[in-house]
């Protein structure tokens, strides 16, 4: 089995190591804060394909007194093949641990072992604790590399550049709060020169593992949001199900609501994330009360004359709504890109009564909530969950802000409108089959990536 590569996170403190680390592991319990030395002790976190073990990352406090460590490794003429000894002799020095906890904590893994990637941020000039810190580095003898984080901005970078470049085998520049896949293969692809060559062939093996994921994440997503979708359209709700003095409509309400809760929270689960707080619209179904039929509240859906608005015919099947007219366009695309998105506005009651057919002789009807059938509600449905994976595919685990639903549909054409309804009708008319499911899964992998290749 190959060895694991093993690189400790070093630096001066409020660089940005910890998020290095987290957005490297794809971990969010990693600590990150503004605050400086929010690290305090070397800790480690690890990536894993395939249940083996490939990459570890120890992320330690930042250096606090490196002039005065630099002193004492330099109080003794060495010769620089006696530097690593040096360094190993300070930190065998029992007092030191007391004295220089910092920089004991961040040389003890290196000295271990570990390869070095130095984090900067180069938005000062380069000052004697950076030049002391970058020295004491190369006496361990280990490999390293620097990263600048362009954190604080980028107005001495061409310095530091000029500067690491004497100290360390490779520098280059990484954002955690920003880095997509691209760049964080770049990094890892620089990582694997620096490594030993024991430890390449994991940091090759993680590579590719990133590499095939992708498009089968992509994929997995669409499905499971098509799957999603296909529930919400059809879903009904029987009255029995309400909570003791729920309305019928706040019933409903709850229950598409939990539906998205639910299945946001598998998404932030199968991408790694413990802690990302996800903050969404409560009410991204709502006026229920000013707009349900009491009289007629079991059964949502469209009169006839609502339904002719949108699709020219009353209860036109899926393959008539492509002879929509103006002003059926016109509400569709007032849905998507006016900002009715986030609210479903309109609702609309049918005096249909689905479900009836099923009645037995001494039984009494079960009274069902839904499905909704407003022409709005596919729209929703999907530009939220097309929204949610878009923005959750941008984020790194580095940043701690919560995921806010930013909603957005601008992009769909005429055409798409339509064909997304007539997909719902078909569902709502018990007429899905396997081939419209498969159109469904390509269309929404289409609208999710449509820069990517699969």
């Amino acid at each position: 089995m190959a060895a694991v590569a093993h690189f400790c996170v070093v630096g001066h403190p409020n660089k940005g190591k910890s998020s290095i680390v987290s957005t490297l592991t794809e971990n969010d319990t990693v600590q990150v804060g503004a605050v400086s030395g929010t690290t305090r002790q070397a800790d480690s976190f690890s990536f894993s394909a395939d249940q083996q073990l490939l990459l570890t990352l120890t992320d330690t406090p930042g250096f606090q007194r490196a002039r005065q460590v630099l002193a004492w490794l330099q109080a003794e003429a060495v010769a620089p093949h006696q530097r690593a000894d040096r360094v190993r002799a300070f930190l065998a020095t029992a007092e030191h641990r007391q004295r220089f906890p910092d920089e004991v904590e961040l040389l003890t893994p290196v000295m271990q072992g570990a390869g070095i990637i130095y984090v900067t941020d180069a938005a000062g000039p380069v000052s004697a604790s950076d030049l002391a810190e970058m020295e004491i580095l190369r006496w361990t003898g280990q490999p390293r590399m620097a990263v600048i984080n362009p954190m604080a901005g980028t107005a001495h970078q061409q310095e530091w550049r000029q500067t690491l470049n004497q100290y360390f085998q490779w520098v280059r520049v990484f954002d955690p709060m920003n880095a997509q896949l691209d760049s964080r293969l770049q990094l890892l692809r620089a990582m694997n020169e620096l490594a030993e060559p024991a430890q390449q062939a994991a940091i090759e093996r993680l590579i590719t593992h990133l590499q095939r994921r992708e498009p089968d994440r992509m994929k997995h997503d669409a499905q499971q949001l098509a799957a999603y979708w296909c529930e919400q359209m059809t879903r009904t709700l029987d009255e029995q199900a309400r909570m003791l003095g729920e309305s019928p409509e706040a019933a409903l309400h709850r229950q598409l609501n939990q539906a998205e809760q639910t299945q946001f929270q598998l998404w932030l689960k199968q991408s790694g994330y413990q802690r990302l707080a996800l903050e969404t619209q409560p009410d991204w179904v709502k006026d229920f009360n000013q707009l349900m039929n009491t009289e007629h509240w079991s059964f949502w859906g469209l009169t006839s004359k609502e339904l002719l608005i949108v699709s020219g015919a009353a209860g036109a099947a899926a393959g008539s709504l492509l002879d929509l007219g103006t002003g059926g366009a016109s509400l569709l695309l007032g849905a998507v890109t006016g900002g009715l998105v986030g609210t479903a506005g309109g609702w609309l009651v049918s005096k249909q009564k689905p479900g009836s057919r099923l009645a037995l002789p001494g039984v009494k009807t079960k009274r069902l909530i839904g499905p909704v059938r407003h022409p709005n509600f596919p729209f929703v449905v999907m530009a939220r969950g097309l929204s949610f994976l878009q923005q959750l595919k941008s984020r790194t685990h580095a940043r701690r802000d919560a995921l806010e639903l930013q909603v957005n549909a601008s992009t769909w054409s005429q055409a798409e409108q339509v064909r997304l309804l007539g997909w719902a009708r078909q569902l709502q008319s018990n007429k899905w089959n396997v081939k419209s499911q498969q159109a469904l899964e390509a269309w929404i992998l289409s609208q999710s990536y449509p820069d990517e290749r699969i």
